[in-house]
């Protein structure tokens, strides 16, 4: 089926003009738009955010980024329902704030903030001899960010120099405070307070962004010994249940058959595989992110899950299967090639 490359460049075109009058848009809305299916919606995006002449968010509606253009940015603020809590606890400190030192926030913003790339941009800042790591809010200009620190160091400079007598009652009032606490701890009023161990918060960042999640940062709470070792019982109960998938394991012994390197594992269930792999080509080794499902009839929503979440690692995708895709569907797959390889396997 030879490619008509006219018709490719005006779906292009007309999918700019798209967004343009849309505004961030979800691939589904894109198909629907020009009475596209998802599949080849999710294609000729990629396509574009490949040639530059789109971008991608990093939030998430659902399993999808949204494609906007140059110069829409704020209009991501229309989405953000679509983040947890956290992050839009986050996204309203750092908007009312402007900019945050990072070293000052509770890890569980410290973790949110990470997560939310299209809103909270990174500047690490020189004060004096000292360098740190700071979030600046997407929309303000770094002159606006130099005035603000400025004004902060002057402020902290002018608390700095409290007469003596001022810090003395500070003092006085502190070790007050200490006093009651003692007698309260003997009273028994406070003892619930007492037991409770709370984490350190001071968390290095490498460990911050490995967080899974950011339910255990914010309560904050160690929890007891034995709910850990329940965890891991299931955990590794998962873990050994997923081994012993027969379809899983005729996967990497395919892939190693092939001489497909397997990197990491993303994502492993019964009838489920998602990895990153890396494949010799004629012109050196390639990454890919695989996809492997156990199913007889692969449709256009297997591949365009797969597609996705390749687009999310910026990475091609390779999906193996055992079955065969739809008829009315494998035409417009072979002009994707170049984005989603598709192989059927035997075991």
């Amino acid at each position: 089926m030879p490619i008509d490359v006219q018709k490719l460049a005006k779906n292009k075109e007309e999918i700019i003009n798209s967004i343009k009058s849309r505004g961030p848009s979800l691939p589904v809305q894109i198909g629907r738009d020009l009475n596209l299916g998802l599949l080849f919606a999710s294609a000729y995006l990629s396509e574009l955010y490949n040639e530059r002449k789109i971008k991608m968010s990093c939030m998430k509606v659902g399993s999808s980024s949204l494609y906007y253009i140059s110069g829409q940015e704020v209009q991501l603020e229309n989405f953000i329902q679509y983040l947890n809590h956290k992050e839009r606890e986050a996204f309203s400190i750092l908007k009312r704030e402007k900019i945050l030192e990072d070293e000052k926030q509770e890890p569980a913003i410290r973790v949110a903030i990470r997560a939310i790339k299209d809103f909270a941009i990174p500047i690490r800042i020189k004060l004096e001899s000292d360098s740190k790591l700071f979030w600046k809010y997407f929309l303000v200009s770094d002159e606006e960010v130099k005035n603000i620190v400025q004004n902060a160091v002057k402020k902290t400079k002018k608390q700095e120099e409290v007469p003596k007598h001022f810090e003395q009652k500070i003092t006085d009032e502190k070790e007050k405070q200490e006093t009651l606490v003692k007698k309260q701890e003997l009273s028994g009023k406070a003892i619930s307070e007492i037991e409770i161990h709370i984490r350190d918060p001071q968390i290095k960042d490498e460990h911050i962004k490995n967080q899974p999640s950011d339910m255990q940062l914010t309560q904050g709470i160690a929890r007891p010994e034995h709910s850990h070792s329940v965890k891991s019982q299931k955990k590794e109960r998962k873990k050994k249940f997923a081994v012993e998938s027969k379809f899983v394991k005729n996967i990497k012994e395919y892939l190693s058959t092939k001489d497909i390197e397997l990197l990491s594992i993303i994502e492993e269930k019964k009838s489920l595989l998602v990895a990153r792999v890396r494949v010799n080509d004629l012109f050196g080794k390639q990454e890919y992110l695989l996809t492997a499902k156990e199913k007889k009839k692969i449709n256009d929503e297997d591949l365009t899950v797969a597609l996705h979440k390749a687009q999310s690692e910026k990475m091609p995708a390779l999906f193996l299967a055992p079955g065969d895709i739809d008829k009315k569907f494998l035409e417009h797959a072979k002009l994707w090639h170049n984005l989603i390889k598709f192989e059927k396997v035997k075991f």
